[in-house]
């Protein structure tokens, strides 16, 4: 492993027999002053460029700056770190592949120089590497450097026989959505946790998730685990998940948490469907604000005495016509209304309403 303190070390020592300051280093290699401090301190190494224009400036080879300035014969590792970053240098990247693939060179060694290197530097190489030299763990260490499209070719390769959902996780920031959504799709088929999809939701295409999402009900998972999935499918799959379940048993808290994302053409239909089973005002005054005022409107026309008391109503009045919520308070008994009600329900009337209300409450 390349010990970064040993390098900057080596160059801080190289800059000082030349008695250049870092601010003068810095104008000779077009860097910044703070990053030669951050070489000499260890905590970051020159790229690749870089790297050839320092040992240009005070003479010595790539080799003898990644070796910190030891003898080559210390160190056959970083020796051969020095010969692959010159294959990259002098655009031989046939001949790093060909090191990589002989065993003249390792895999390790250059995942090790990855991040002093350029993508497509990086690709021109692993491209001609043998796949089969590549482990899983090989290219997750590899991800952050390699281009999209070589990245996405490796993961499915070594992801033909079997794959970890843990190593989908770590991989999803580098590849793409299509390639995510290939390994999901194996990963289902091989009985993966569907917590463990939720997590790779925000990397996965709509496309993906819909059909992970319909196979998730099909394979028996509740509608409530299915719908963490809402903010990232699409409405139409929603509603088809909605679909399935009416002809189960409907879990209607589920389809609450559903209603900010299947449209309220569906809600309302929900809605009429609840009312044609008897239920709870509760679970309409839920819904209230993601269906159409149209359907509240008729709902509440049609409510039976009793049904609705005045802590409903009042949850139910932002979303209904005014004259429609006048009528519903006039066919209740005002006796048994608190002035404070009065008060909550008084934005949405007019005022020649509100002013009949306050009378029948005085005259209470």
């Amino acid at each position: 492993m390349l010990d970064t303190r040993k390098i900057g070390s080596y160059i801080s020592k190289l800059r000082k027999e030349q008695d250049w300051t870092q601010m003068e280093m810095a104008d000779r290699l077009n860097v910044s002053h703070q990053a030669v401090s951050k070489w000499e301190r260890g905590e970051s190494m020159p790229d690749l460029g870089t790297l050839m224009n320092i040992g240009q400036a005070f003479g010595v080879s790539v080799d003898e700056l990644m070796n910190g300035g030891t003898g080559q014969e210390d160190s056959v590792y970083v020796h051969n770190l020095g010969r692959i970053m010159k294959g990259f240098s002098e655009e031989r990247r046939e001949e790093v592949a060909e090191m990589i693939n002989t065993g003249e060179a390792e895999m390790d060694e250059l995942i090790e120089v990855a991040p002093l290197l350029k993508a497509s530097e990086l690709a021109a190489v692993t491209e001609r590497v043998d796949k089969s030299l590549f482990n899983q763990d090989m290219i997750l260490r590899l991800a952050p450097f390699v281009e999209t499209e070589m990245l996405d070719a490796l993961v499915l390769q070594a992801a033909e026989e079997s794959v970890e959902i843990e190593l989908i996780g770590k991989l999803a920031p580098f590849i793409s959505s299509d390639a995510l959504g290939k390994l999901l799709d194996k990963a289902v088929t091989d009985g993966v946790d569907f917590n463990a999809i939720v997590r790779l939701a925000p990397f996965v295409r709509k496309e993906s998730l819909d059909r992970l999402a319909l196979q998730a009900m099909e394979d028996g998972v509740e509608l409530e685990q299915i719908g963490k999935l809402a903010p990232f499918v699409s409405r139409e799959a929603l509603g088809n998940l909605i679909d399935k379940a009416i002809t189960d048993n409907l879990d209607y808290d589920a389809v609450i948490k559903l209603a900010p994302f299947i449209g309220r053409e569906r809600v309302d239909k929900l809605i009429e469907r609840a009312v044609s089973e008897d239920l709870e005002w509760t679970f309409v005054i839920r819904l209230a604000p993601f269906c159409s005022r149209t359907m509240l409107n008729r709902l509440a026309e049609q409510v039976k005495e009793g049904e609705l008391d005045s802590s409903r109503l009042k949850s139910l009045a932002p979303f209904i016509d005014r004259e429609v919520l006048s009528r519903i308070v006039d066919r209740m008994d005002m006796s048994k209304f608190a002035p404070e009600t009065i008060a909550e329900l008084a934005p949405f009337v007019d005022k020649g309403t509100l002013s009949r209300w306050i009378q029948s409450l005085l005259v209470k």
